[in-house]
């Protein structure tokens, strides 16, 4: 048996969450014991999914900020579990430095995995910047695998010097497309639960944060009212910012119009009752939604801080300027169903993603080979 470690700074509903529990589910597992660490284990949809699949949890210090505790917890993991790889799904350059922890214990494969593309907004962003910065230069080089999910990705957490001499391997976030074929039966049952029935859906999948920009569709959702009066807004995930965008919501007059639905396991269902799809963020290191989305046939705009991975053949890039988006957003598009067989040809099929990580799961140099 061949023990892996997937490491991830914090485990809860999210990109990072959503793209192990479609690799893990799918892969197989009698040769492996797979685990899942992370400084902190909140709530999240799939953590049962995966204890079903035999995935093992381990939590660190239950805290992202107890820095030298959950690097001493994570040594004292290494001793007791004794990996033979260590994934590490990272968004900022310090967490690499559990890669050279993993080195320093003698884990042979150490696998540094880039998500992200930028850090949030805050008032020690700069100093954040700057250790990102630190850690990206001290330590990409213990790492025995580069992965990202885009170039954007890659540039942003591993250092121009290693990238250099190395390169990275480009990992997509794949999706079930057939999970997310358009089923118009399901829509209008969909459609009738929500309360939709009679309304231009505007959509977005993702945690309510900073990074995601869902106060920009407020906005937008605003201008589009004025001359599409049933137009609503659908908001599915959950985050730090639902107060204040339920708040913001009030203050412009379309609280109404907007349901916040939360975190959802059977998310295809909400795509198709949507009729459009908007995906606003500030930076990105993929995008995952936006694939889902698109294999669910729906009219896709989004941010050009989207990388270019992610956006298909047909899918709308825009300035985040509110009345532009609402202008694309009030006419009527039709859905392609095809576009999940699309999706599978561009390369993000979840099977072939979930064989070619388990490849180097099983043996790296074979995988190499």
């Amino acid at each position: 048996m061949r023990r892996i470690c997937c490491l991830c700074e914090s485990w809860i509903s999210g990109g990072v969450e959503a793209f192990l529990r479609n690799v893990l589910t799918r892969m197989d597992m009698g040769e492996l014991e797979v685990d899942i660490a992370a400084a902190w284990l909140g709530e999240c949809i799939f953590t049962d999914e995966l204890k079903a699949k035999g995935v093992r949890f381990y939590e660190l210090s239950g805290s992202m900020w107890r820095v030298a505790e959950n690097h001493r917890r994570f040594r004292a993991l290494l001793r007791e579990r004794r990996y033979d790889v260590v994934h590490l799904n990272a968004f900022q350059g310090l967490s690499l430095a559990y890669l050279r922890i993993a080195k320093e214990e003698g884990v042979p494969v150490r696998i540094a995995h880039s998500h992200n593309t930028a850090l949030r907004k805050s008032l020690t962003r700069s100093l954040k910047l700057a250790a990102h910065r630190w850690g990206r230069e001290r330590y990409t080089e213990d790492a025995t695998a580069l992965w990202a999910c885009s170039r954007d990705a890659a540039a942003f957490l591993f250092s121009a010097r290693e990238l250099s001499r190395r390169g990275f391997q480009f990992i997509p976030n794949g999706i079930d497309a057939d999970r997310f074929r358009f089923d118009p039966i399901e829509r209008e049952a969909a459609r009738r639960e929500l309360g939709l029935d009679g309304k231009y859906v505007i959509g977005h999948v993702g945690r309510l944060c900073y990074q995601k920009n869902q106060s920009f569709l407020l906005d937008v959702l605003a201008e589009a009212v004025k001359r599409r009066p049933e137009s609503a807004l659908l908001l599915a995930g959950d985050g730090e910012d639902e107060p204040r965008l339920r708040e913001k919501a009030q203050s412009l007059g379309v609280a109404e119009k907007v349901l916040f639905y939360g975190a959802s396991e059977r998310v295809e269902r909400l795509y198709w009752a949507m009729d459009a799809f908007a995906f606003p963020s500030l930076f990105e290191g993929f995008g995952i939604a936006v694939i889902e989305a698109q294999a669910a046939g729906l009219p896709v705009v989004c941010s050009e801080h989207v990388p270019e991975e992610a956006r298909l053949d047909g899918c709308a890039v825009l300035p985040l300027e509110a009345e532009a988006w609402a202008r694309w957003l009030r006419e009527e598009r039709p859905r392609t169903p095809e576009r999940a067989d699309a999706v599978r040809r561009a390369g993000y099929s979840v099977d072939a993603v979930s064989e070619r990580i388990w490849r180097v799961y099983s043996d790296p140099l074979k995988a190499e080979r």
